[in-house]
C-alpha cells in the first residue's frame, strides 16, 4: 500500500493522463487525493479540450505543479504525433492557472519541460504505462504488470525494482508484446475473432463497428451498467439486453433469429479468443524477462487479466500470485494509475530539488 508520505505531500501537485478516449486527473496535497476521470473523444471534439482541461483543473483546485503524460497523440484528430503533442500540451498550458509549473513525462522515465516535449515529440508519447510501471517498481521489485484498459493492454516486467520493458515507443512495444490494441471496453469484436459458433458452423463475422467487446462482458456479466465508460456501437444505452442485440449484428442478424443461448455462445467464443491473445503477449515477455513475483493486475479489464492468468495456469514457480494493482497502490491506482503515479513522481522530484 502508498505509504502516508507519498500522498501526504506538503506540496500540492497534479498529474494527468489525457488519451485520445479519456481524461483523467489527481490532485494531490496536504488534504490528500481527489480523483477525476471523463470520458473525452478527442478526434471528434479535439478543440473542446483546453476547456474541459480548464474545467476539471478548477474542480481541482489549486497545485505548484502539474506533470503530465500523453497517450492522446496518436489520435487521427493529429497527423503526426509531433503535432498531437504539441496540441496537448498547449492545450494544458492554456488551461492551467497562471504560476502552475507543467513538466511532462516520458517513456525514460523522467520529467522534462514543455520546450524539450514540443522538440522531442516521440520521447513523452505514449509514456503512461512507464508511469505506472516506475511507482509500481517501488512497492513491488520483482513483478509483471498486466494492465488492461478499456482500449489497450500493457505487459510491462519489473525486475530488481527497475522496469525492464523492451519498447519505449509504441510499435517496439507491440513488436515485443508489451503492447495489445485490445481492452475491456472499446475494441470491436471483429478486430479480435474472424469467426464465431453458429448453428453446428463456423461463421465468420462482419468487419462493421457492430458491437464492442464491453458488450461481451455486459451480456455475461462481467461490466455493470454503470462501469460501462466507452460509447456503443449504436448509440443505444450499455445495458445487456441491447449488448445482445448488437452481438447478433456481428453475425448480420438480429435477437429475433438468434436464442439467447447462442448469442452467449457467441460472446464467450470472444472471450476465449481475447484471453488467448492476452496470454500469449504474457508468455512472450516472459520468455525473455527474468521476473519472478505476482502477476499485478490493474485497469479496467482487472477480471480479464485474472481470468488470463488462470487460464494459464497460474499460479507456479515464476509467478505466484495475482495481486489487485489497488491492493498496493490504494484504490485512486484501479481508476487512474498513470495520473497518480505522475502526481506522486513529480511531488517527490520536486521536493528533492
Amino acid at each position: 500500500m502508498i505509504k502516508d508520505n507519498d500522498t501526504g505531500t506538503r506540496m500540492k501537485v497534479t498529474g494527468w493522463d489525457i488519451g485520445g478516449a479519456n481524461l483523467k486527473a489527481v490532485h494531490l496535497g496536504p488534504d490528500g487525493l481527489q480523483v477525476i476521470q471523463q470520458p473525452f473523444a478527442i478526434w471528434q471534439e479535439r478543440d473542446e479540450l483546453p476547456g474541459l482541461l480548464a474545467e476539471i483543473a478548477t474542480q481541482l483546485g489549486p497545485a505548484e505543479y502539474a506533470g503530465v503524460t500523453i497517450t492522446a497523440e496518436l489520435s487521427d484528430a493529429f497527423r503526426s504525433k509531433g503535432e498531437g503533442i504539441a496540441f496537448v500540451v498547449e492545450a494544458l498550458q492554456m488551461a492551467l492557472p497562471d504560476g502552475v509549473r507543467l513538466l511532462v513525462f516520458g517513456s525514460d522515465g523522467q520529467f522534462h519541460d514543455p520546450a524539450t516535449a514540443l522538440e522531442f515529440p516521440l520521447l513523452v508519447a505514449a509514456a503512461n504505462w512507464m508511469a505506472t510501471a516506475s511507482l509500481l517498481a517501488r512497492h513491488c521489485s520483482h513483478c509483471l504488470l498486466v494492465d488492461i484498459g478499456s482500449t489497450t493492454t500493457d505487459v510491462i516486467p519489473i525486475a530488481e525494482g527497475l522496469v525492464v520493458a523492451r519498447g519505449r515507443d509504441d510499435p517496439s512495444r507491440l513488436i515485443h508484446g508489451e503492447l495489445l490494441y485490445t481492452g475491456a471496453q472499446r475494441t470491436t469484436v471483429c478486430a479480435i475473432v474472424q469467426r464465431v459458433p453458429l448453428w453446428g458452423y463456423w461463421c465468420p463475422v462482419s468487419a462493421e463497428h457492430f458491437a464492442t467487446v464491453q458488450d461481451v462482458y455486459l451480456l455475461l456479466g462481467n461490466l455493470k451498467p454503470e462501469a460501462c465508460t466507452s460509447p456503443t456501437a449504436d448509440g443505444r444505452p450499455a445495458t445487456p439486453s441491447f449488448a445482445a442485440e448488437r452481438l447478433a449484428r456481428v453475425v448480420c442478424a438480429d435477437t429475433e433469429m438468434l436464442s439467447s443461448d447462442e448469442i452467449q455462445a457467441i460472446a464467450k467464443h470472444v472471450v476465449a479468443e481475447q484471453i488467448r491473445q492476452i496470454g500469449q503477449a504474457i508468455t512472450q515477455v516472459r520468455a525473455r524477462s527474468d521476473v519472478h513475483g505476482p502477476v499485478i493486475a490493474a485497469g479496467v479489464g482487472e477480471f480479464l487479466v485474472k481470468a488470463t492468468t488462470a487460464q494459464m495456469g497460474f499460479p507456479c514457480q515464476s509467478l505466484m500470485d495475482v495481486v489487485d494493482l489497488g491492493e498496493l497502490l490504494g484504490e485512486e491506482a484501479t481508476v487512474a494509475a498513470p495520473a497518480l503515479a505522475v502526481a506522486i513522481l513529480l511531488s517527490e522530484e520536486v521536493s528533492i530539488r
